[in-house]
């Protein structure tokens, strides 16, 4: 169970601990400037989302850090995963330093343990599966409702926008070679914790083994 545990680490801390809706604020008067910014980023949302609407399939490994301010060396994991969004599927495997992970199987939810398939039915494991369908289709559509956007060059900075969130911002970077894969996520937690992901040999749109998500 403490294996589980770590390794819906990274989930859970995709996940806000307020899903109280915001009270929305009294209007202010929108300069020509800020018009002209919205405007931009309006922009270049429409250019991710297009980017990302058109990824069917998505196959990496990936390795992931967590930093610890208490550890002078981060806790490593290495892995894998493999998704379809046609068929709601997700396959997300630790392979170092243990063999654990998680399956998503349309509206099935089930841990992956010792080479055993067990089948989660707790709100728990709804909400990991919406919240992983999100991230990994980048929906940033659905995003903008739980943060704020930043637009960097290469990616985009999230800040939440309730304060009870455990994270202090994500920040998400794109591969320069092809901006419609992720190569890194990182995580700044508030008390100075941060998780990194480092996505590699990513492939977009190919067909994905046979077996994948048995």
């Amino acid at each position: 169970m403490k294996k589980f545990i770590f390794i819906l680490f990274l989930l859970l801390a995709l996940l806000p601990l307020c899903l109280q809706a915001q009270t929305p604020s009294a209007e202010e008067p929108v300069s020509t400037q800020q018009q002209e910014q919205k405007n931009e980023q309006d922009a270049l949302a429409k250019q991710i989302q297009e980017r990302f609407e058109a990824v069917q399939t998505l196959s990496s490994r990936f390795v992931q850090e967590k930093h610890l301010v208490l550890l002078t060396e981060p806790v490593m994991a290495k892995g894998s995963f493999s998704f379809s969004k046609l068929t709601k599927q997700l396959r997300w495997e630790y392979t170092e330093p243990f063999q654990n992970g998680f399956l998503l199987d349309g509206k099935k939810h089930y841990r992956l343990e010792n080479g055993a398939k067990i089948e989660m039915k707790t709100m728990l494991a709804r909400n990991i599966a919406a919240q992983m369908m999100m991230w990994l289709s980048f929906d940033l559509k659905t995003l903008s409702e739980t943060y704020q956007v930043q637009y960097l060059e290469t990616g985009v900075v999230l800040i939440p926008l309730s304060d009870k969130h455990a994270l202090e911002k994500i920040t998400v970077f794109f591969d320069e070679k092809n901006p419609q894969v992720l190569s890194q996520i990182r995580m700044d937690e508030t008390n100075g914790d941060y998780t990194i992901l480092r996505f590699e040999k990513t492939r977009i749109n190919q067909p994905l083994a046979e077996g994948t998500f048995k």
